[in-house]
């Protein structure tokens, strides 16, 4: 049983994520906004409804002649076999760096959680691999673990936050428990 475009955006309209819809290139649009700006997701169905495509474009571009390109590679390739859900990308042509993921439905369906943690891991890692890459393509070094969002949740725990990492921490731990109070409410209750 393949999922439709029509069910695919009646599950989104069950998360609090703003999209927009093109139905006629049977596409869904979010809009997140994170430190390195606003972050745009592109939602399709593959395979006759029986899969579907998340991808979030140009999070940055590294030109194949760039000095830094090989130590851009290396960090996009620790990054995935760091996470679950996601896969960083390199295309030769252009130099464009994007995230997708492809969820197999198959005979399945999907829920509106399902979909707002793809959504919302997809746009967390795109952000934070923004602002590590452009950081990196400026100055030849990642990030340190302590400006990264890991580094500031261990910090966090310590006491031991600038203002502006806490502010963002918090950010994402509002966002993080308004989602898991929205999917509680959707949850039958037994």
């Amino acid at each position: 049983m393949a999922i439709t475009f029509e069910e695919l955006k009646a599950i989104a309209d069950g998360t609090d994520l703003k999209k927009f819809c093109d139905p006629e290139k049977q596409v869904l649009l979010f809009l997140g906004l994170g430190e390195g700006g606003v972050c745009h997701l592109l939602v399709r169905l593959l395979e006759d409804g029986e899969g579907i495509l998340f991808r979030v474009p140009y999070i940055a571009t590294v030109p194949p002649d760039h000095p830094h390109l090989t130590k851009a590679l290396l960090m996009l390739l620790a990054e995935n076999h760091r996470v679950k859900i996601g896969r960083f990308c390199y295309d030769l042509d252009d130099g464009e760096v994007y995230l997708d993921w492809f969820l197999p439905v198959e005979d399945g369906t999907l829920t509106s959680h399902q979909l707002a943690r793809c959504l919302k891991t997809l746009m967390v890692l795109a952000d934070e691999a923004g602002v590590r890459l452009k950081h990196l393509l400026e100055t030849g070094e990642d990030l340190p673990e302590e400006r990264r969002i890991e580094g500031m949740l261990r910090r966090f725990l310590s006491g031991g936050l600038s203002e502006e990492a806490e502010v963002r921490l918090r950010r994402l731990f509002q966002d993080l428990e308004a989602s898991t109070e929205e999917n509680e409410e959707d949850e039958p209750k037994g």
